[in-house]
């Protein structure tokens, strides 16, 4: 063997092996309890029905939005408190940090981040698109989310703390993209994976989820509305409560071998059923 493989075959004999016991799965109803969850765009359909889900997990919410009286009436909605709200405006870059740092002041940390934040163009299709539209649509949809997503990243960082992030896609994230809502949503496809591959060695697991078509006010859909759609071979739009669902397991640790995912949730839409 000579002198070097003996002293390697010490070394590896002697060396302290890491051991990480395997979890057990809690009860549903407690499997976020003692978390805190800071949700974008909290205040839309699909980020209350996430915070709805994550709150009937023990989860302490922050509901994030730019309005303010929309906010309170949701924060009206969680009658046995643990809901807080902050203003938190993702075209704004230089808000981030301090919208961050108020959040965590209103529960002393935070340990997952939900971005459900999102606009569609107005009034523009590929001939109509002005700069200053596809400029408002990526500046919101990517570029906040990219720049809030990194400071997630770094707050967990310096405090030395697991973290969580979720984003919402799309599942036009996935087919042909004409438009910037398209095209911000192929972003936050690829960005999941690129940060995954940063930031799981860290501890923080980032996924992503893709609805296709969803029952919401953003699309014009009422409660008691019909929800039918040609969008999918399913005839019938997505319900946000199906997403947090899905959203609930993602930011939990039982989801932690999950990580640079994009879980679609669209009827096949953006998976084998193209636009």
């Amino acid at each position: 063997m000579g002198i070097k493989g003996a002293v390697l075959s010490i070394i590896r004999a002697t060396r302290e092996k890491k051991i990480i016991p395997v979890e057990k799965p809690v009860s549903e109803q407690k499997m976020l309890e003692g978390k805190v969850a800071l949700i974008s765009g909290g205040s839309g359909g699909i980020g209350i029905s996430i915070a709805k889900e994550l709150h009937a997990c023990g989860c302490k919410v922050i509901l994030g939005g730019t309005n303010a009286a929309k906010l309170e009436k949701c924060k009206e909605k969680f009658s046995d408190g643990g809901v807080e709200s902050v203003i938190f405006n993702l075209s704004n870059t230089d808000s981030i940090v301090p919208t961050i740092k108020e959040a965590e002041g209103k529960f002393g940390a935070i340990d997952i981040f939900v971005n459900s934040a999102g606009v569609h163009s107005e009034n523009a299709n590929f001939w109509t698109m002005t700069p200053a539209e596809y400029d408002r649509i990526m500046d919101i949809n990517l570029k906040g989310v990219y720049f809030a997503c990194v400071e997630m990243a770094k707050y967990w960082k310096r405090n030395h703390r697991k973290g969580h992030i979720l984003l919402i896609s799309s599942s036009r994230g996935s087919e042909p993209a004409w438009s910037p809502y398209g095209i911000s949503k192929w972003g936050i496809n690829g960005m999941t994976k690129g940060l995954a591959e940063i930031l799981t060695p860290e501890g923080i697991i980032v996924n992503a989820i893709a609805p296709g078509s969803t029952a919401t006010p953003l699309l014009g859909i009422h409660e008691g509305d019909s929800i039918y759609s040609e969008d999918n071979k399913l005839g019938r739009m997505i319900v946000p409560d199906e997403i947090a669902t899905y959203a609930k397991l993602l930011v939990s640790d039982a989801g932690d071998m999950l990580a640079g995912e994009t879980i679609h949730i669209s009827g096949g839409r953006g998976v084998w059923d193209i636009r």
